[in-house]
Order: C-alpha cells, then structure tokens, then sequence
C-alpha cells in the first residue's frame, strides 16, 4: 500500500506542474515521494515500477491536447520515455545512497536526471519540449539559472531540492535538506539579483492574431487567402496611431501560390506603411523547389519583404507536407525571426542568437489549443537562456510579450475573433551574450560524466565490500 500511495502522490505531482500542468511550485515536491520509498529498503522492482507508473501517469496530461492529432506511436514514445528516464535516474540515485551516503545521492538523481533530460534534446522531433524546468516559467524568479547553464540548471536543481528532502525524511539525516534549502535559497537569490537591473529602453509591439480567420492551409486559394489577409490588415491598421514598432501575426495564416504572391505583399506591405512598423506574417508558399512554412517580414518604405523559412517541423503534421528551410534570419533593425517548433530546440536558438545578436525575436506560432502555456513556455525559456525579449504570436495559443528575464509584459489566449495585444518590450542590449551562450551545454555534458561516474563507483564499492 505505501508503495501504491507514493506512485499516486508523485504522479499528482507531476500531473499538475509537468507537461500541460501549471503548478510551478509541485515540481519541486512532485518527486519526493518517490524518492523517499526509494532510499529506503523495499524491493528494487518495486521502487522501479512507482517510480515508472508516476512519472507515466503524471505524463498523461499531455493527452489533453495531442491525443487525436498525433499519432499513437508518438504519444506512447512521449509519455514512455521521460518516464523510463525518471525511473532509471531514481534507481541510480538509490544505488548511490547505498553505497555512497545521502548526500552523494541526492546529487546522483539531479545529475542523472539532468542527463537523460540532455539526452532527450537530440531527439529532432520533440528537442526540449519534454523537459521539466520548463514547470518553473510561471516563476520567472526561479529560472535565471538558464541564462548560466541553460535550461538543464533547472532540472539540475529540481532533481537536487527534492532528492535531498526525500533522502533527509527517510535517514534522518539533515545535510541533504540543508544543502537542498541552501540551493533553492541561492538561486532565488539570484534570479532577484538579476532581475532587478532597470531595462534602459523598450519597443512598443503589437501581437495580433485569430483562430477563425485564416486562408486554405493545404492548397492555394487565392480568394480565402486575400480575404483572410484583408481581415488582417483592418486589424492591423486600427493601430496606426499607436506608435508601433513591430506588428505581429499567427503562423501559416495560409497558403500562398507564386503567381498571386505580389497580391498579400502589397496588402501587408500598404500595412506597414500606414503604421510605422515592421509586420511579421506566417504562411506556406513554394520557394526553391520546395513547400515552405515561412514567415515575412515587412519593413516600412521596402516593397519586398525578408523571407524565413522554418526549420523545426512538427512530426508527420508538417513534415509530410513542408521542407525545412536554411537559417538563421534577422533584420537589420535587430529583429530575429524564428517560427513556433524552432524555439523546441536549444542548441539551434543559441547558435542563431550568437551568430545574429537580435534586440528581440518575432515568432509567429500555432499550438494545439489546450497546450498554450505548455508550449509557450518552452519558448520563454530560451529567452531567459540567450538573452532576449520576444513577441510570439500563437493561433490555437497565447499571446505573448515577454523580456530577456521570461517576465510576461502581455499575454491573452487567441479565439475565433480577433485578439490584440499591445505592450513595451523592455529593451537591454543585445541576445547572445549569456554565459550559456558562451559555454553552452556544458552542464548537460558534466552531469552525464558525474551521473555516469557515481553509479559506476557506487558498484564498485559494492563488489569490493563482497570480497
């Protein structure tokens, strides 16, 4: 029964603080009950299938808003191998404890689990959209980490806090909990340091976007095309007296065919025009022998428009029909452009945002409706990471104006009509200049050598103690 009551309590947990969930402050409980049954003396394959059963069940939030649009084998992948991950981490952390003491433990989870979180980033179909410290955005405080060692510090000190309760509470043994207090203590502290420098600028942004009003997505139809474009553009130019520097809109608004392309320019770029500021528009058009997810940009007094071709495409949904395109892309003002998935995938965004130093970024988005913040959140990690305000606009989504520090200036979720949002971005400075853009996924690699190296140790010991 104790092991049946620390699975459900886990599960709960992670249920409503990872994937769809947005209880930031259960992530940092959601592991102790396992880990406490783990440092104790019941039977490994136990302790391995609660550890598994929580994590798996805990994972079924993302059911909510993917099931029916990908396909099975995905969502069992999804939900099957974070949770494998999580049980063999839990399992090592044990072995460790064992052999090694509480303390060295404690750290064998947090390595263990940043590790296979690292590992789960190569997976070019998801990149980092499984991660847990994604939990912690609706805490910008606590996310500062990010900007040093990247979004895997994070998980790092998710898996660091709670093993060292749950090993405290099962040995009684107060140096864990201490050092897990200290941890957290240390990177609120300075998360608040961070944040506390005043920005010295801002840009005023318009976010603009409709579930409803949209062209034809898989062939073109030019007269859906333009009467979803026109809608638009009434939309957009209700703003001119707003001062705006940059409007901007949803991704794959719809399909775009060559022959008529001038016809959305002209509207988009009359747009601009009439208010001052740079649009960002998403659709699919065929460029260089391929179908394309793009984005446009259109740039005040320029009749042709900058072309980004996304790179990151959603599994079967998108890269059955759309060939990605070369990058990165930015404007000579400093916008950087980036569309929904690529923002999934952290190594890719921190080369962009080195190679071009953007004052902000501009994504055009389309999420799956009940995933909004679930997905929006990925993005803002990469923000805090690089160093960069963004305005993201999601159809079926958020919404979103946020700074360098993943603070929401703006946010609304889109509906059949039109919403509009409008905010400062803060300004300081220039994206790429973190010191996870200078040292990278050196955590990641670090931890996978330490968790590695513990467990491998800890058996060591064993064997030598039977002899």
């Amino acid at each position: 029964m104790t092991v049946v009551i620390c699975a459900v309590l886990s599960a709960i947990g992670f249920y409503f603080s990872t994937g769809l969930g947005d209880q930031w402050w259960l992530a940092w409980l959601a592991p102790i009950p396992v880990l406490w049954l783990a440092f104790g003396e019941r039977r490994p394959w136990a302790v391995f299938a609660a550890a598994w059963v929580a994590f798996a069940l805990g994972s079924t939030s993302i059911l909510r808003a993917y099931a029916g649009f990908l396909p099975t084998s995905v969502l069992v992948l999804a939900i099957g191998a974070p949770s494998l991950a999580f049980a063999a981490s839990v399992m090592g952390a044990r072995r460790v404890q064992r052999s090694l003491g509480p303390v060295a433990g404690m750290f064998a989870f947090a390595a263990l689990w940043t590790m296979f979180d690292f590992a789960s980033s190569f997976n070019s179909a998801g990149g980092t959209v499984a991660t847990p410290a994604a939990a912690e955005v609706g805490a910008p405080i606590l996310i500062q980490t990010a900007a040093l060692v990247g979004y895997l510090g994070i998980t790092f000190l998710l898996g660091a806090v709670s093993a060292g309760l749950a090993v405290s509470l099962r040995t009684r043994n107060p140096a864990p909990a201490a050092i897990a207090i200290a941890l957290f203590a240390a990177n609120a502290g300075y998360g608040a340091l961070r944040m506390s420098a005043p920005a010295p600028g801002s840009t005023r942004v318009a976010l603009v976007g409709s579930d409803g009003v949209a062209g034809s997505f898989h062939s073109p139809d030019r007269t859906a095309t333009l009467k979803a474009v026109d809608a638009y553009v009434v939309e957009i130019e209700k703003l001119r007296d707003a001062h705006l520097q940059l409007v901007v809109l949803p991704e794959n608004i719809s399909s775009v065919a060559p022959e008529w392309r001038a016809d959305v320019w002209t509207r988009l770029d009359s747009a601009a025009d009439a208010t001052g500021a740079v649009i960002v528009a998403g659709f699919n058009t065929h460029l260089d022998g391929a179908q394309r997810n793009i984005s446009w940009a259109f740039a005040p007094g320029a009749k042709t428009p900058v072309t980004y071709e996304k790179r990151r495409l959603v599994p079967v949904l998108e890269s059955a029909v759309f060939t990605p395109g070369p990058g990165p892309r930015a404007l000579a003002n400093g916008i950087g452009l980036e569309i929904c998935k690529d923002m999934d995938f952290q190594r890719m965004i921190r080369n962009d945002e080195v190679a071009t130093k953007p004052r902000l970024l501009a994504v055009p988005a389309w999420d799956f409706g009940r995933d909004d913040w679930s997905h929006a959140r990925i993005a803002l990690l990469r923000s805090v990471e690089n160093g960069v305000p963004m305005a993201r606009s999601a159809r079926y989504g958020l919404l979103t104006l946020n700074d360098r520090y993943g603070r929401l200036i703006a946010s609304t979720r889109t509906t059949a009509g039109f919403k509009t949002v409008v905010g400062e971005l803060p300004l300081d400075g220039r994206g790429g200049n973190t010191l996870y853009d200078g040292i990278g996924d050196v955590l990641g690699w670090f931890c996978t050598l330490a968790g590695i190296g513990l467990v491998i140790v800890s058996m060591s010991k064993k064997s030598s103690s039977k002899n």
